[in-house]
């Protein structure tokens, strides 16, 4: 399969679409097992589709979405990643109206409620459904290497929240890399080659890798106010970490003391202490494994004034001593 039967087949209408088309009304092109009260969430109002109608043998489902008629409110109990192949989508997000543009990627969370309008003759939505694990290793793997404290909390509001109630737009629309990837992916997906999925899996985090990008670059994050304002916060701590002191980080941004502790606590669920402990460790990684700074300037460049101390808290964060490390690192 090539780009071009790739776009053929997308545009081409199932007979779902015809359907519905026809008759203007969602067809379930599911198990009538999914209409099971079993599946009902009583509390949310709506049904909650499991991981059983679309995961077997393989941890990855992709599906273009029938055209024609409304997806009524529901959610899942697994990660959706929603792109825009062609023309627009409206859907209602946790409530909030979203219009997503051609080339652009929306990533949901676990039991995020949405709902979706119907998609016109030029509309192409693909849904890209993924276990819970493998999107968190996926995502977390690539902001983990980068060793930034913004991006570990950014990955962790949206994929690990108790409440699951976010997320995320991509304004990836210009990001021609991304688009080939993804179209590769649809290929592989489609065409049903013997070695299609392990292809598919290898693209996956290439995928990942680029939406990192567009993250750091656009910052283009839909989470509630309180966790937005805070990735503020935790910039100005990367950038002044060395000496930096909770009374001054309060006082530069006008909070009381107590009141910013509690904040930070309460959406990162690290203290201020923790937070500028891994910032430091996060820090003199990089220059362990970037640098060939010797470790006694590294330990004080980073803020600490211990050497013994720096050693132990840097073995029990990587599990490694610092020279372990950099002679791991020498070796690829």
């Amino acid at each position: 399969m090539n780009l071009h039967e790739l776009d053929q087949l997308l545009r081409s209408k199932t007979e779902i679409e015809l359907l519905q088309q026809q008759n203007n009304q969602v067809i379930n092109d599911l198990s009538k097992e999914s209409e099971n009260e079993r599946f009902f969430d009583i509390n949310q109002n709506m049904y909650r589709m499991p991981a059983l109608f679309f995961f077997g043998e393989h941890d990855i489902y992709i599906s273009k979405h029938n055209r024609f008629a409304p997806m009524l409110e529901h959610m899942h109990e697994f990660i959706e990643l929603n792109y825009v192949y062609s023309g627009k989508c409206n859907q209602i997000i946790a409530g909030k109206e979203v219009e997503l543009c051609e080339g652009q990627v929306c990533v949901l969370d676990k039991d995020v409620p949405h709902s979706i309008a119907p998609l016109g003759e030029n509309d192409i939505l693909i849904n890209i459904l993924l276990q819970r694990e493998t999107i968190s290793s996926l995502f977390l793997q690539r902001l983990s290497k980068k060793k930034s404290l913004i991006g570990e909390f950014l990955a962790n509001s949206v994929l690990q929240h108790q409440h699951h109630n976010h997320f995320i737009i991509f304004e990836s629309q210009h990001n021609e890399n991304l688009q080939y990837i993804l179209r590769r992916i649809l290929i592989e997906y489609f065409s049903r080659q013997e070695d299609s999925m392990e292809l598919v899996k290898a693209y996956l985090p290439i995928v990942f890798g680029e939406l990192v990008r567009v993250l750091e670059s656009e910052h283009n994050i839909h989470l509630n106010q309180q966790e937005s304002n805070i990735t503020f916060i935790l910039n100005y701590m990367e950038e002044h970490y060395q000496h930096l002191s909770l009374q001054q980080l309060s006082t530069h941004f006008n909070y009381n003391s107590t009141y910013l502790s509690n904040k930070l606590k309460k959406v990162t669920g690290l203290t201020y202490t923790q937070l500028i402990a891994n910032i430091k460790l996060n820090a003199a990684y990089s220059l362990v494994v970037n640098t060939n700074l010797p470790f006694e300037m590294i330990f004080k460049q980073v803020g600490y004034n211990s050497m013994s101390f720096f050693y132990k808290k840097f073995k029990t964060a990587y599990g490694a001593t610092p020279q372990n490390i950099r002679n791991k690192q020498m070796r690829k």
